[in-house]
């Protein structure tokens, strides 16, 4: 069952009637979005934030909308000492709600929009760059921020954008047409489904048809399902950039390799007939993270060993016990 999200935040005695007016002013703003925010403060000045486990998804949408609408600037204008408000009780009460909902928070580029109104955006879960700039965009249609055919459109340029990068093409160079692009991500092990090469091509179709003005209305409900499917294949992007760069795990203070697809352990009481018949699987991606021989897994795949004992690394008593001391460590 979801939890109610619950948050204390505790401003400067000085500024409490700045806070209390600041969290006035985000109740009456997240009912637009039907986000139920409530507050109390004790006597110390400590200020309890509640949103309901149901409101938490429109509570997503809400952080979004109201820093690309500049509403946190807008309302600070009209402080007499804006400055002090932004850092003291503005930043910290926003920072505590996006942290709570967004792996990735940017708290300096937030303060300096609080303060100039420099344009930027709430948050998000993705950190590889090219995916951090989808996963604005896919908030930005869900938002109504922007049209299908214009989503379409900024799609087909980041993806166009990511190949070319992924490809290591010269900057400055002629770039070759989009097919061609495909083709070649394909033969160098970038795009490694027919599923995400056939995404990739709808997305491009889509709008080159658009070029002409009679064909841009796309039905919600085919543009949707594609946000949904680039978005999904953003997540693995992400997942597979951070996998590549955690190259060690630390178990009981001592730091351990991970231990790469294809170079796994393997028993000497294995069939005779298993090492052909490895050798013959990981000619193929890794059948649950998708990674190819000599990459590192994804976070969470069943195929990795654990470099300090030889089991499955997801569900050893390695990972158990990192992770019961990594918890216990967060919790002290």
């Amino acid at each position: 069952m979801l939890q109610d999200l619950k948050l204390s935040v505790t401003p400067p005695v000085r500024l409490y009637q700045e806070a209390k007016d600041f969290l006035r002013f985000l109740r009456v703003a997240a009912l637009k979005h039907s986000v139920s925010i409530s507050y109390s403060a004790d006597d110390s000045g400590t200020f309890t934030i509640i949103v309901p486990a149901r409101d938490c998804w429109d509570l997503d949408s809400f952080l979004q909308e109201i820093v690309l609408h500049r509403g946190l600037y807008y309302y600070l204008c009209g402080s007499m000492n804006r400055r002090e408000v932004a850092k003291l009780v503005v930043a910290p009460v926003f920072e505590a709600l996006r942290s709570s909902r967004f792996s990735v928070t940017y708290p300096v580029q937030i303060l300096r929009h609080l303060l100039d109104g420099t344009a930027h955006w709430a948050g998000g879960e993705l950190l590889e760059s090219t995916a951090h700039q989808y996963e604005i965009l896919f908030q930005k249609l869900n938002l109504k921020e922007i049209s299908g055919y214009e989503f379409i459109r900024d799609t087909d340029d980041l993806l166009t954008q990511w190949m070319l990068q992924s490809l290591k093409h010269p900057k400055g160079t002629q770039s070759p047409p989009f097919k061609n692009l495909i083709g070649l991500c394909a033969a160098a092990d970038i795009l490694r489904t027919k599923e995400v090469r056939k995404l990739f091509d709808k997305v491009h179709s889509l709008r080159t048809r658009g070029l002409h003005r009679l064909e841009r209305e796309i039905p919600d409900s085919e543009i949707f399902k594609i946000a949904q499917d680039v978005y999904s294949t953003f997540e693995w992007i992400d997942d597979y950039s951070q996998s590549q760069t955690e190259k060690t795990v630390v178990f009981a203070g001592k730091r351990y390799r991970r231990i790469r697809y294809g170079k796994e352990p393997i028993s000497r009481d294995a069939p005779d007939d298993f090492r052909t018949l490895w050798a013959e699987v990981i000619t193929r991606p890794c059948h649950d993270c998708g990674v190819i021989a000599g990459e590192l897994h994804l976070d969470g795949c069943d195929m990795e060993s654990c470099p300090r004992c030889g089991g499955q690394y997801m569900c050893c008593d390695c990972r158990i016990e990192r992770d019961k001391a990594e918890a216990a460590n967060r919790s002290s």
